[in-house]
């Protein structure tokens, strides 16, 4: 293992120590920044909820080993953050593994870096239609990174 490698790994691993210190998800925002939004567009009064701590994961299970960092936040209905809280384990172990599964391809193009940001809502919204009922999934209305790194 190169000397490059083994400090990059070892950054990573800090960075993961740090952030197991951190508490779990929190929100960013009560409300939109005013004229930010139309009203008329429904979305005025959601929230900003970040799913945290970061995303680490390793990728692409082929040849050498290949990792992705990403922070997610989640824009909510008002009410919807207790629910988060509550079933956040479980949302955030559905969304590790569908990282995890992502081929390089899919990471390193605009293209399928939205690709992956459609399932990874899509997944967020299935599993709270898993734990809470049908219709639940329907609070949470769109997901972002707001971080995303690969080493490959």
């Amino acid at each position: 293992m190169r000397t490059s490698d083994l400090k990059s790994m070892l950054t990573i691993v800090s960075f993961i120590v740090l952030l197991a210190a951190l508490p779990g998800g929190k929100l960013l925002a009560a409300d939109a920044p005013a004229g930010e939004d139309d009203p008329a567009s429904g979305m005025a009064g959601l929230i900003y909820y970040t799913l945290g701590p970061s995303f680490v994961t390793n990728y692409d299970g082929a040849g050498r080993l290949k990792y992705l960092k990403a922070d997610i936040a989640v824009r909510i209905d008002p009410g919807t953050a207790p629910m988060l809280d509550t079933h956040l384990p479980y949302i955030r172990n559905k969304l590790v593994v569908l990282l995890a599964a992502q081929l390089e391809e899919n990471l390193t193009s605009t293209q399928g870096k939205e690709m992956l940001r459609n399932q990874a809502l899509n997944e967020v919204k299935a599993a709270l239609d898993y734990v809470q009922g049908s219709g639940a999934g329907d609070r949470v209305r769109n997901l972002y990174f707001t971080s995303f790194v690969v080493q490959r």
